[in-house]
């Protein structure tokens, strides 16, 4: 049982740098350490051309084993692909806390809301409305410990922010959309103190719902100052699909035997969810996926995997060879680069993990942190191997934090599930996608054809 485990731990340490030893945080890279037909590490780990691990065992640390099982042997399009076929269960682990996207910029702070990390995401450099979210989006913590009076001052703020800055808001609007801007702001203005009566009588559920509500209106007023696509797309890529903006897709799922979905006692004759799907952060990936559900690709296709870290479909041929989608044209497999944007800079990496770029340590604008990140699957030791089969990747805390596990930076996010994610935990294999559909930003879809 050792041999599958310690290859994953491996794979994971060897690619984050999370060894023991004077090598701990060195970075041994797949694509560059061939050595005799044995693939060496910096950890002292080595992995022959058949799989087999060689030696050094003792220095591969808990942590990495934990990463292994969750980034290798859930992730990649063949769920036996590096364990010979065995049926992993992931060891329990202890992970380290913080880091990660966050509303205030403290490491402490996990931001695990889907519409929020869609909002930081969006290419805009506005501070004023950056400090107008900011404020509201703190409410989300201080409720949570009942802080009423950090609550009010929140309010406060955001409210002074809306009045006293609100025309450097509207600066940033394209003229012929800051009527518009204008109407919003107005709208936050005027929900701001109902948000406010809610705090006054302690009604904690009712001060959510407001404050969700005005920080919708205060995302529609940045998205309107996205004045164009913000980087140039590489001329290699010309020929595949792009979303030059955002999408939105429903994906409505049935149990394959018929039954009900059963959310906490409460019956579903489908399992329907919500996707925002963001082509100003992963263009490509956003563009193929957009580009997939538009022909129907993803109707009367099958949920693959089910195992409580992530739910996968997309593979067009579950019990044969064929593990992504055929374009007409060329009559061979579409397929995508890696494509992972770093926070602070202008524009996405394409082919390469932020590791192997050696930024490890960088975080992504769009993290593996909230329920229901929506994330391409891939081979493991090709980064452009993505396809047509996604994820959804089951956010858990404990076991992997924001910006310190292996998956942020190597594989590719590219939206977030804004509801419904509740369906999630009771989507199981062989569930049946009834139909996928483009609801909204299709015009952003740019193809070659």
């Amino acid at each position: 049982q050792i041999e599958p485990l310690a290859k994953m731990a491996f794979v994971a340490g060897a690619q984050a740098g999370w060894v023991t030893g004077s090598n701990a945080g060195s970075v041994g890279c797949p694509k560059r350490c061939w050595r005799g037909g044995v693939r060496a590490s910096p950890c002292g780990l080595r992995m022959a051309a058949d799989g087999s691990v060689v030696g050094g065992l003792r220095r591969v640390v808990s942590g990495a084993l934990a990463a292994g099982l969750i980034a290798t042997a859930v992730l990649s399009p063949d769920p036996t692909s590096l364990t010979g076929g065995d049926v992993l269960t992931p060891l329990p682990a202890r992970a380290a806390q913080g880091g990660g996207t966050t509303f205030s910029g403290s490491s402490q702070r996990v931001n695990k809301d889907a519409e929020s990390l869609l909002r930081w995401g969006l290419p805009i450099k506005n501070k004023e409305v950056r400090e107008l979210q900011r404020d509201l989006e703190n409410i989300t913590y201080d409720i949570r410990q009942r802080e009423w009076n950090k609550v009010e001052d929140d309010l406060r703020k955001a409210l002074g922010v809306a009045k006293g800055k609100g025309q450097k808001i509207l600066a940033a609007v394209a003229q012929e959309r800051r009527e518009q801007a204008q109407d919003i702001l107005d709208l936050v203005l005027d929900k701001i103190p109902m948000v406010r009566e809610a705090v006054a009588s302690k009604d904690a559920d009712r001060v959510v719902e407001l404050q969700r509500d005005v920080l919708r209106d205060v995302g529609r007023i940045e998205d309107l100052m996205v004045k164009e696509f913000p980087f140039k797309i590489p001329e290699e890529y010309a020929s595949l699909p792009r979303l030059l903006g955002r999408a939105t897709v429903e994906i409505k799922i049935a149990k394959a035997d018929g039954q009900q979905f059963d959310i906490n006692g409460t019956l579903y004759k489908d399992g329907t969810i919500t996707m925002v799907v963001d082509g100003y952060n992963a263009p490509l990936t956003a563009g193929n996926f957009v580009d997939l559900v538009n022909k129907g690709f993803y109707d009367k296709m099958p949920i693959i995997r089910s195992d409580g870290f992530v739910v996968q479909t997309g593979d067009p041929d579950p019990d044969g060879e064929l593990d992504g989608y055929i374009d007409p044209q060329t009559k061979a497999v579409r397929t995508i680069p890696l494509e992972v944007f770093a926070r602070g800079d202008k524009e996405p990496t394409y082919g390469l993990t932020l590791e192997e770029d050696g930024r490890g340590a960088a975080q992504t604008v769009l993290p593996f942190s909230s329920y229901g990140t929506v994330a391409m699957a891939r081979e493991e030791f090709t980064n452009d191997s993505a396809s047509s089969q996604f994820f959804w990747f089951l956010f858990e805390p404990d076991l992997t934090p924001a910006g310190r596990n292996l998956l942020d930076g190597r594989y590719t996010v590219f939206g977030y599930t804004t509801e419904g994610a509740f369906f999630l935990k009771d989507y199981k294999a062989g569930d049946i996608v009834v139909s996928a559909k483009v609801v909204d930003g299709l015009d952003n879809l740019v193809t070659s054809s």
